[in-house]
């Protein structure tokens, strides 16, 4: 799809009569989309989000576990396709946002976090219930997850097994914002608009420093990195035409970086 002109993607998890549970298959392809999104210069923003309105995500298919995780020579095939999707999702170069309606569950919940934002309806309900079925978590997913909510929320949502709702979500951090059911598709889009209408440059540039910030907290500006995103941003047009918007008091209208 497009917005204002510049290319968005949405990618729906589309298993609505099982809660849009994660089988193989699918980590699979969210780790090919993922791959794909990153070579995709033209792309501005991804959504993703889960068909039928009850689930974001409700997590792994369990009618797998009896052939794809027990044992732990099998899940360790099954729990490294989980962690490449997470970090294909993690790595793709533009902004992706997690669209929740509904259940955001073990994977789901996973999913959710490796995404850059998420913005949920008042009834969507997370969690991650991995001691109710005896399995472990990764580092992938454990990072992903606890980036967004700290170590000490995430090992309660381990131990207790509950599911926490929106608006206890919103305060620990896993979520940004928390509309109505009705408003969330407006709300996304608006969000996705202004992504479109901003610098490209800045954009990416604005991912791609917190992460590295995040990730590696011994970088220093000279890391080859920041270089490369200084250069681009104070060496290119956008830049001059922010100022010049800025100055004679209209919208800018931003090129940099458009195939």
């Amino acid at each position: 799809m497009e917005v204002d002109g510049r290319r968005v993607a949405v990618v729906s998890l589309g298993r609505p009569e099982r809660h849009n549970a994660l089988d193989l298959a699918a980590w699979h392809e969210i780790a090919r989309l993922a791959g794909e999104f990153a070579q995709d210069r033209a792309l501005r923003a991804v959504v993703v989000r889960g068909c039928g309105g009850r689930a974001f995500s409700a997590g792994a298919d369990i009618a797998e576990f009896p052939s794809r995780r027990i044992g732990a020579g099998v899940a360790d095939g099954y729990n490294e396709s989980v962690a490449r999707a997470l970090a294909s999702v993690a790595a793709v170069p533009v902004p992706v946002i997690a669209m929740v309606q509904g259940l955001a569950v073990g994977g789901g919940c996973e999913l959710a976090a490796a995404c850059d934002v998420r913005l949920a309806t008042v009834g969507s309900r997370f969690g991650i219930p991995a001691t109710r079925l005896g399995v472990t978590l990764g580092l992938t997913e454990t990072r992903a997850v606890s980036r967004a909510i700290g170590a000490a929320n995430l090992k309660y949502l381990l131990f207790s097994g509950a599911l926490i709702d929106a608006r206890q979500a919103l305060a620990w951090g896993l979520v940004q914002q928390v509309v109505e059911e009705e408003g969330v598709v407006e709300v996304t889009a608006a969000l996705v608009q202004s992504i479109c209408l901003g610098s490209e440059v800045s954009v990416r540039a604005a991912k791609q420093v917190t992460d590295l910030a995040g990730a590696d907290p011994s970088a220093t500006e000279q890391h080859e990195l920041l270089r490369a995103l200084h250069e681009e941003a104070y060496d290119g047009p956008d830049l001059r035409e922010g100022v010049a918007a800025f100055t004679e008091r209209r919208p800018p209208v931003f090129r940099a970086g458009r195939s």
